[in-house]
This record gives structure tokens, sequence and C-alpha cells, in this order.
């Protein structure tokens, strides 16, 4: 199967964000089958490769990246009963009005998540209460190491916040995933559709040159954090004791940085959270205003802001 490869082709151009240098050879696959031979070509030519969807949640460095990228795009969809078979380079936003379309619900909440079906699962991803950890029900796998196509249990995929086995085991590839919703009223779930668009549309960039969400959100089990004595010292984090962590962009907010800049990047004004391309930011300066705010937060709160964005390329 004859593939497509671009030589120094810039990252910029494929990420949200906007910023990254050039990439050694870039790829853009179309189908499942170009995914495989893809990983397959990087493999035997032993060079890095690192697999690119929307292109949210991603910051290239300014070098930018020495192997193969591959850009998933597309793929097909499959409905059987109340179970959706999706591939890895399908967006989020069509899998979620195409499970509506079918008469099932559950996926609403994924027309807030600007990414793939793949990266999506790599990351745990989540918004409105929702995450892929509540409707993943197997996962199938491309394995570099050994050339084989494997099918994952969701239990075998460990889930965590924001967080699973692909993303901690770089030789797998996410090719698709099987989703298990129930059968419901579509109507009901395209208002609750439109309140999602609504709400982001208040409360977030949209539209705008971001990465997306920048940090995790603090949960409050996390190792070493005395929940009781935090909120005790700090009475404006009470009102999310009820919430499973402690909004990144909260705390952001309460050390005062929103608006902020290096260079071209600036914490938005909105959602604090979110860090934006005003016009030709480097990665380098997004790094410094991501340094400034984990040290503000932890010189204030004593908490570590850990990146949920991707680095590719440092």
């Amino acid at each position: 199967m004859a593939v497509e490869i671009r030589e120094n082709e810039p990252l910029s151009r494929h990420t949200v964000f906007r910023v990254g240098g050039p990439a050694r050879f870039f790829v853009t696959a179309d189908s499942r089958e170009e995914f495989i031979a893809s990983l397959r070509a990087a493999r035997h030519a032993g060079l890095p490769w690192v697999i690119l969807g929307a292109g949210s949640n991603v910051l290239v460095s300014d070098r930018g990246f020495d192997g193969i990228v591959i850009r998933t795009t597309g793929g097909t969809l499959e409905v059987a009963g109340s179970r959706i078979r999706a591939d890895a380079g399908l967006p989020m936003a069509r899998v979620a009005a195409e499970a509506l379309r079918a008469g099932l619900r559950g996926f609403e909440w994924a027309v807030g998540v600007p990414g793939t079906i793949g990266g999506s699962v790599r990351g745990n991803a989540g918004c409105f209460g929702g995450e892929m950890a509540d409707v993943v029900r197997t996962v199938t796998v491309f394995n570099t190491l050994t050339g084989d196509t494997e099918e994952w249990s969701a239990e075998a995929a460990e889930f965590g916040y924001r967080d699973s086995a692909f993303k901690r085991r770089p030789e797998l590839a996410v090719l698709a995933a099987t989703i298990g919703l129930s059968p419901g009223d579509p109507l009901e779930g395209q208002r609750r559709i439109l309140e999602h668009i609504l709400y982001r549309a208040q409360t977030q960039d949209i539209g705008t040159q971001s990465a997306g969400c920048m940090f995790k959100n603090v949960p409050w089990g996390r190792r070493g954090i005395d929940a009781g004595r935090l909120a005790g010292r700090f009475p404006e984090l009470l009102p999310f004791g009820a919430h499973p962590a402690i909004p990144a962009g909260f705390l952001i907010d309460q050390v005062g940085l929103k608006g902020r800049q290096v260079g071209g990047v600036r914490v938005s004004g909105r959602h604090a959270n979110f860090f934006l391309n005003t016009g030709g930011a480097s990665a380098e300066e997004v790094i410094m205003l991501a340094g400034i705010a984990k040290e503000h937060v932890h010189r204030r709160y004593g908490l570590l802001l850990e990146e949920e964005i991707q680095y590719v390329g440092f």
C-alpha cells in the first residue's frame, strides 16, 4: 500500500495551538490499513513515531520531531445494538452525533472533547462529568513491538484520571474502540448536547489557537494531600469539596495569572487553564508560562500542577 510521506512538514500547521517545528517525516493515514502500514514503516526504519489526531492537547517543540508523525483521519463507524465501534481517527463530536442518530444515549458529553477517539482513549478524555472509562468496552490495539493487532478489555486498559495503559506504553497504538451506551430519547440527547455547546461557548475560548486544558485538575485523593487540612487553610476551596478534584483553572485564577502573557502566549481571561497563542507564540514561551503557573500555585497552595497536554519532540 502506497502512503504519501512528506519531509520537514511544519507541525504548526497540524496542531490547534499552531505551535511547533517540522516533522522529519509526516504521514496522513485515512484508513486503518494505512495507519498500520505507517506504524510498520516507522518500526522497520528504526525511527521514533508519534500519532497526531485532531491536534488538540498537544505542544510540539520548536525543534519539531525527528521521526515519523502519523496523522489519523476518518475511519469507519459501526452500530450493533447498544454498542458503537469507532476507528481511532473519528472525531469525538461526530461519534456523539451518530450515537444519537442511532437512538443511543450516554455519549453526549463527548461533544466537548475536541479530539479523536484514539487520542481520547489514550488519555481517558472527559468533560461534563463523563469520561472514556465510563463507556469503553473494548479497545483494538496495534502492538508495534510484535506487529500484532490485539483486542483489549476495558479492565486491561487500566483507565485512570486522564491516563491509561496506552499512555504509559508508547509501543501501543489505539486502532479503534467499542463503546457501550443505552437506548434513550434522541431529542433529550440533542437538548443536552446543545446545553454543553452553549456552556463551552460561554466559559471557554472556543475557536482560538489553544491546546485546550493545559493542566489536569488536582484530585483530592492524590498522595500527599490532606483534604481536610487543605480546605481548612484555604476556605475558597470548600465549594469543590463535593467534587473529585480541584479545578486547575480555579487555582491559576486565584493566584492572579489570568491575562498573564509571555511573548505570544497568554493565560485566557475566561478560563485560566487555557493558554492562548495570540500570534507567533513559541513552544519555549508556552513552557515558560506553564512554569510560572506551576510555581505560583505551588507557592500558595503547596499543590503541584501536572500537565494534561502531551509534549512532542522535547
